[in-house]
């Protein structure tokens, strides 16, 4: 039985050097130069190439390499086994510091004290007064997220397609809750699985209902974002500004029109990066299920898309 490492256009060594300590480095098949195709029994994913799964007849699970599944199941061509993710506890806590960071900065106004630096400018002002936070997506994510906010001083309310409880954040679902939060809150956080349900969720229609001063932070997928929208709302000054960490293409092209917009902020897909240590131990574990043919770990509902 071999492992495919299936993850194009990033470096794998340190990540093959980690698998081949625990498997042996001639149970290692990495993507595109397979030597035994039909040896390949569980596939290790990150963004692969749709389609490219399908040469491998005995394959018999696919994992992602983090999180995030939504790549996997956008190939047409994925061959019916079960999908597993990447749970981390590391990935919850850097996300929610991730977010706590850009909440207190924008609230601090750091950012206009560093224009003001660039033009010798003593210009000192009162914080922002906004503390209601809104979070998309209740998951695990979302709701340590949400916990790290509280403790820290936010109102926190989120939202989720399912009805959920917790003893501090304000739960919301359907319609009606979704337009109530995105309505009233100062900081809207989207932490949604990219689903057919969720993709370009935030559109026209939710900056038209935002408050004008409210900040739109992005740490899921790229797609949940309408592109146009969020330009035009920055532009007409629907929203006061967004922080993007995800984008339909990454690395974000150079002749992409969000590199210009005002009041856009840009960080490469760091809020929350894999776990090498984290990934390579479940990993290990689905590997020797798959050989013992026993019940795979962190399994995906391929109904729910997450």
């Amino acid at each position: 039985m071999s492992l495919l490492i299936n993850i194009p256009d990033r470096n794998t060594d340190k990540l093959v050097a980690k698998l081949a300590e625990r498997i042996g480095s001639e149970n290692i098949e990495v993507w595109p130069d397979v030597a035994k195709p039909d040896d390949v029994e569980l596939a290790l994913v990150w963004q692969h190439e749709p389609g490219s799964l399908v040469l491998f007849k005995n394959l018999k699970a696919v994992s992602s390499f983090g999180a995030g599944v939504d790549s996997i199941f956008a190939d047409p061509q994925l061959p019916n086994v079960p999908v597993t993710r990447i749970v981390d506890a590391d990935l919850s806590e850097n996300m929610a510091q991730y977010v706590l960071t850009i909440v207190n900065q924008y609230r601090l106004r750091l950012p206009t004290y560093q224009t003001q630096q660039s033009l010798a400018l003593w210009k000192p002002r009162s914080n922002r007064k906004g503390r209601d936070v809104g979070i998309l997506g209740l998951g695990k994510l979302g709701m340590h997220v949400g916990e790290v906010l509280i403790k820290n001083g936010y109102r926190v309310k989120g939202w989720s397609r399912t009805e959920k409880s917790h003893p501090t954040i304000d739960c919301m679902s359907g319609n009606v809750g979704f337009d109530s939060l995105i309505q009233n809150v100062d900081y809207l956080v989207c932490l949604l699985p990219l689903t057919t349900d969720t993709k370009g969720i935030i559109d026209d229609e939710v900056f038209s209902k935002m408050k004008t001063d409210a900040v739109l932070i992005n740490v899921a997928r790229g797609g949940h974002v309408n592109e146009d929208s969020v330009i035009a709302a920055l532009y007409n000054k629907e929203i006061a500004a967004a922080y993007l960490d995800v984008f339909d293409i990454e690395p974000l092209p150079e002749s992409h029109p969000y590199w210009r917009t005002p009041n856009l902020h840009i960080t490469p897909h760091v809020s929350a990066v894999t776990n090498v240590n984290t990934a390579v131990e479940q990993v290990i574990e689905n590997y020797n299920n798959v050989l013992d043919g026993t019940e795979l770990i962190n399994v995906v509902d391929k109904t729910l898309g997450y």
